[in-house]
């Protein structure tokens, strides 16, 4: 008999739970209902780029510790000795010393011509739409296709720039000789290519800030070049911090550009750190210094995009007037 008044005491508590048990589902379904709703939207997202990106990643990553000619020989563990290497190696710290001064160089001559090329978008042309989409033609196109085409150029022999020294008497130029012409060439590439994604993100920001400032500045006397000082350019911080990170980015990681423009010559001194990681996966199969190698620039990378926006966040707390709090209220 007791045993009977359990099992019908439990059966009657369970629907009672199970209702309970749904209803607070339901509440919390109604609370998170954008956080769900943005979860199931990003999930195959985020699962593609788990699988695409970012195993491999940290599969790389993981790699630098261990010494791994990938074809012929087992994985070692070696603990930190392709650290220590990279650093003692001129071939590794000088390409990464030219990965950094390239790429700062590339990017403050993209970020003075893509703000120059705003600028031009931004004034009252006839045609601007067709004009700013030729700005931004090279940021679409094929980076191996356009490189081919500069090597069109620049052939020794029947390039259309030494033909043009020939025509006017002047002797031609072996480019891929010179240290100063591959690198002068790499940049004017790399310029070439981003100038136009710069230039649209300028113009967003330009197109952003109040007319009602540039009234006041008028109001106030000031000229072209003043309106341009103390409107527009503190206007435009917020931009040019975000074009500053990403492009900075892009341009230390330069890789293309010098694997079918000069493939790290002459001697090696167009050689930057993402193409000798390159050079050590796929050519070497040395995976171990390629993993150590994709660390540390991952580091650095971080490290530059953090000190850069510390940087900037401190300089606006810094000319930012604070307003102190009145205490007490207006008095009667």
């Amino acid at each position: 008999m007791n045993d009977r008044k359990v099992v019908e005491t439990a059966s009657l508590h369970l629907p009672v739970q199970n209702a309970s048990t749904k209803s607070s589902l339901k509440k919390f379904a109604v609370r998170h209902k954008d956080a769900l709703i943005a979860t199931a939207i990003l999930s195959p997202m985020i699962l593609w780029w788990l699988v695409l990106s970012g195993f491999p990643t940290l599969f790389g990553f993981f790699l630098g510790f261990f010494d791994w000619i990938g074809i012929a020989a087992h994985p070692k563990f070696v603990w930190f000795d392709n650290y220590v290497r990279f650093f003692h190696d001129p071939l590794y710290y000088e390409a990464l010393w030219r990965s950094i001064w390239l790429g700062g160089l590339v990017t403050a001559i993209t970020l003075i011509a893509g703000f120059g090329a705003a600028l031009l978008m931004n004034m009252p042309l006839f045609g601007k739409g067709i004009y700013r989409s030729i700005w931004y033609i090279p940021a679409v196109t094929s980076t191996v296709a356009t490189t081919q085409i500069f090597n069109l150029l620049l052939d020794t022999n029947n390039g259309v720039i030494n033909n043009f020294l020939k025509s006017i008497g002047k002797e031609p130029i072996v480019w891929q000789y010179s240290v100063f012409w591959g690198v002068f060439w790499i940049v004017v590439y790399s310029v070439w290519k981003g100038v136009g994604g710069a230039a649209l993100i300028w113009l967003a920001g330009l197109q952003s800030v109040d007319v009602s400032l540039y009234e006041a500045a008028e109001i106030d006397g000031a000229g072209r070049w003043g309106k341009l000082w103390n409107v527009t350019l503190p206007g435009l911080k917020p931009i040019a911090t975000y074009i500053v990170i990403t492009s900075l980015i892009g341009a230390i990681q330069i890789y293309e550009q010098v694997l079918f423009m000069t493939g790290g010559g002459p001697y090696g001194k167009t050689e930057v750190l993402v193409f000798r990681i390159y050079r050590d996966a796929f050519w070497d199969f040395n995976l171990g210094m390629a993993g150590a190698s994709s660390l540390i620039m991952a580091v650095i990378v971080f490290a530059v995009t953090i000190a850069y926006y510390r940087w900037s966040t401190n300089s606006d707390r810094s000319t930012t007037i604070k307003i102190k709090g009145v205490k007490g209220g207006p008095k009667a």
